[in-house]
């Protein structure tokens, strides 16, 4: 070995003492592409001079983990050393099974929210194909899209009766009067009634929806219910003729409790509104003790 070359070992080995390498880590590629380098000397080897500006890197920081999080990230910031690829391993695990579970249970409430919709279109779609197929004429296809649609917009899709099946009897007694306290409360057939009568009347009562033009009785019809109009307005028809007008807090029907013929309709009972009715069926009030 020359002395030309011993001296030469002798300058570098001194200014790798004076100025020591950092570790090639991201912060170190970040500060060059910011072309804020770091200064390092001996003093201040532990904590090195200079680089990018905190706020940078901590931006940086948020967006490697929110590139983990949310994919396998870019490649613009990478890990360089072992304890970054470690940290970005356990990174992309962990996301990988946070992404599952979020975003599995945000399908599961999409679909919920959007269910009585789907349900819904797909009624609308039935009847329609129905109609379709039947060839059903025109007038009466649009009576009855107006009664679906009009029925939905009451019930939201909801069936009374399969909610009524989860319940115990005296809870399903008690949920049927709560539905049927508009009847109750204003007939004043009701108000000597016991509670033990007025839950089995509950129990019995069904309720109904009508669109304008239905008719719920025609002329000669044998009447086997009782029905209370509870909203809406029903005009009664003899001889095309408009005989009443029934509203809110009225009742047709026959009295059958009376003899066991079965009475007939003397008269057409057409809805002139959106009626909402509550009936009861003659065998199931004859149950009643």
């Amino acid at each position: 070995m020359t002395v030309f070359s011993q001296r030469s070992e002798l300058r570098s080995n001194i200014l790798q003492i004076l100025n020591p390498s950092l570790p090639e880590n991201w912060l170190m590629r970040l500060s060059r592409d910011l072309s804020a380098p770091y200064n390092s000397t001996l003093s201040s080897k532990m904590k090195p001079l200079g680089g990018p500006p905190k706020l940078s890197a901590y931006i940086s920081s948020l967006y490697f983990t929110m590139s983990c999080m949310s994919t396998v990230g870019f490649g613009n910031i990478a890990s360089n050393t072992d304890n970054e690829k470690l940290f970005g391993v356990c990174m992309m695990i962990i996301s990988a099974l946070l992404y599952a579970a979020i975003f599995g249970h945000m399908t599961t409430i999409i679909q919920q929210m959007t269910s009585a919709t789907v349900r819904y279109h797909d009624m609308i779609s039935n009847v329609r194909e129905f109609i379709k197929l039947q060839e059903v004429p025109k007038e009466l296809a649009e009576r009855i899209m107006d009664y679906v649609v009009s029925t939905w917009a009451m019930t939201k899709g909801i069936d009374t009766s399969k909610v009524l099946g989860y319940c115990p009897k005296d809870m399903k007694a008690d949920i049927c009067v709560h539905l049927n306290r508009k009847v109750f409360n204003e007939h004043s057939c009701f108000r000597l009634a016991s509670d033990g009568c007025l839950r089995q009347l509950a129990m019995h009562l069904e309720s109904n929806h009508a669109a304008p033009g239905d008719l719920l009785y025609h002329t000669g019809e044998s009447v086997d219910a009782l029905w209370f109009v509870v909203s809406g307005s029903l005009e009664v028809i003899q001889d095309d003729e408009v005989v009443a007008i029934l509203g809110k807090g009225d009742v047709f029907g026959d009295e059958f409790w009376r003899t066991s013929v079965a009475g007939q309709s003397a008269a057409n009972v057409r809805a002139l509104t959106y009626t909402d009715l509550h009936v009861i069926r003659k065998e199931n009030l004859m149950e009643v003790r």
